[in-house]
C-alpha cells in the first residue's frame, strides 16, 4: 500500500512553532487511554487484538478464530513449521459486545482494571486541555497537522506490518502490527478531539471546528476501510496459495481469486478517494492556520 500510505507528509512548518505543544508529549499524556484497546473503529475490523494484560481473561469468552488453520501459505514463525501445527487461536467477542464490557461483566478485577483506567483517561485529557487552554488558535492549528504528520508516519508501519507478514507468510506477526497501530492512531484522535474542542468552547472557532470534524469524519472512515482493504489482501494470498496448489481444472479457484484482486483494487481506490478528500481539507487548514498568523 505504499501508493496510498503517504497521502499526507507532515508539515514542514511544524517545527517553526517553538511555542505550541509537542505532539508527541500529548501522545505520551494521553497513551495510557490507548492501552485499553485503542480505536474502536480499527478494533471492530479487527476484534482478535487485545492488550496482552487482559488477554487471558478473554481466551474463555465469546469466540475464537483460529487464523493459521484456514491460512494455506502462513508459517508458524521465521523457522517455518507449516499451517495447523499449533495455530494462534484470537479471542473475539460476542456479537455486537464490546471487548472490554466482555471483560468486565465476566470477571471483577477485569472491571476494576477498567474503572482505573478510565480515572487515568480523565486525568490525562485534563491534563492535555489545560496545555491546550495556553495556546493561540495558529498553535492549536499547527497541532492539528502535526498530529496528522504523525498519521501519516502510523499508516506507512501499518501498511508495511502487513506487507512483511504477506512476504514471510508469518501470520502470528499481524496482530502486533495491529495493536501497534490502534494505540498510535487512538492517541492522535483523541488530541486532534481535545483540540477542536478547544478551538470551539474557548476561541468561538466553530469555522475551524468543522474543519476538524470533517477530517476526523474521513480519517475514521479511511481508517475502517484500509482495515478491510488489509484484511482482503490476506484473503487474497490465501486464495493464491491455494490456486497454486490445486490443478485447478474447474477454474473455481481462480475466478474466486480474481474476485478478491478486483476487491482489493475497489478499495485501493476508495483509500485513494478518502486521501485526497482528507489533503483538500488540510490545505483549508493550512489556510486558516496563515489567516490567523497574519492577524
Amino acid at each position: 500500500m505504499s501508493s496510498t500510505a503517504s497521502d499526507q507528509a507532515p508539515p514542514s512548518t511544524t517545527n517553526k512553532n517553538t511555542k505550541g505543544i509537542d505532539i508527541r508529549s500529548a501522545m505520551s499524556i494521553l497513551s495510557s487511554r490507548a492501552e485499553d484497546g485503542g480505536d474502536k473503529e480499527l478494533r471492530a475490523e479487527h476484534q482478535q487484538d487485545v492488550p496482552a494484560k487482559i488477554v487471558q481473561e478473554r481466551r474463555a469468552m465469546g469466540q475464537s478464530i483460529d487464523l493459521e488453520s484456514s491460512l494455506q501459505w502462513t508459517k508458524m514463525g521465521p523457522t517455518g513449521g507449516g499451517s495447523g501445527s499449533g495455530g494462534v487461536t484470537c479471542p473475539c467477542p460476542p456479537p455486537e459486545q464490546d471487548v472490554i464490557t466482555a471483560a468486565a461483566e465476566a470477571d471483577p478485577e477485569a472491571q476494576e482494571q477498567r474503572r482505573a483506567l478510565e480515572e487515568q483517561g480523565k486525568q490525562n485529557e485534563a491534563e492535555l486541555r489545560a496545555k491546550l487552554d495556553n495556546m493561540s488558535v495558529s498553535e492549536l492549528l499547527r497541532a492539528v497537522l502535526s498530529a496528522q504528520g504523525e498519521r501519516t508516519v502510523t499508516y506507512k508501519t501499518y501498511d508495511g506490518g502487513l506487507d512483511t507478514v504477506l512476504s514471510t507468510g508469518n501470520i502470528t506477526a499481524y496482530p502486533g502490527v495491529v495493536a501497534a497501530a490502534t494505540a498510535s492512531f487512538s492517541v492522535l484522535s483523541d488530541t486532534i478531539n481535545a483540540i477542536r474542542t478547544t478551538l470551539v468552547e474557548k476561541h468561538g472557532r466553530k469555522d475551524v471546528g468543522k474543519l476538524i470534524a470533517d477530517l476526523q469524519r474521513s480519517e475514521k472512515e479511511k481508517l475502517s476501510t484500509t482495515a478491510a482493504l488489509h484484511l482482503e489482501r490476506i484473503r487474497e494470498k490465501n486464495e493464491e496459495a491455494v490456486v497454486m496448489g490445486s490443478d485447478n481444472t474447474g477454474g473455481a479457484d481462480s475466478r474466486v481469486h480474481n474476485m478478491l484482486r478486483e476487491g482489493v483494487a475497489t478499495l485501493r481506490a476508495k483509500v485513494q478517494e478518502l486521501v485526497e478528500t482528507i489533503n483538500e481539507t488540510l490545505e483549508d487548514i493550512r489556510y486558516a492556520a496563515v489567516e490567523e498568523e497574519k492577524s
